[in-house]
C-alpha cells in the first residue's frame, strides 16, 4: 500500500504512472507521467480510467519533458483562476 500521507500537502502534482509491461532495459525508459490537480476535482486516489474525460485531458500521459511543461502551464492556470477568485471588482 503506497503511503498517501504527504499528499495533503498539495495541490497539484506531476506523478508517474504505474509501470506496464517492462523490457527490463533500464535505457529503454518508456515511463510516462501524469498531472493531478485537485483544485480541477482529480483524485489522487482513482486511477487513470476511473476520472472523467475532462481530467484524463489534463492527467496526460505525458513524457517526462512534456509532462513537467503540462504541469508548469496547469499550474499557472490555477494561480490566475486563484487571482480573479480573491479580487472583487470595484463598484
Amino acid at each position: 500500500m503506497a503511503d498517501h500521507e504527504n499528499e495533503l500537502d498539495w495541490t497539484i502534482n506531476l506523478r508517474r504512472q504505474p509501470a506496464g509491461p517492462s523490457t527490463g532495459n533500464p535505457e529503454d525508459d518508456t515511463a510516462t507521467y501524469e498531472v493531478i490537480c485537485r483544485q480541477c476535482g482529480d483524485d489522487p486516489a482513482l486511477d487513470y480510467q476511473e476520472v472523467p474525460a475532462e481530467l484524463r485531458q489534463i492527467r496526460g500521459p505525458y513524457p517526462l519533458k512534456a509532462g513537467i511543461a503540462a504541469f508548469l502551464k496547469h499550474n499557472e492556470f490555477d494561480d490566475r483562476t486563484d487571482e480573479t477568485k480573491t479580487t472583487t471588482p470595484e463598484a
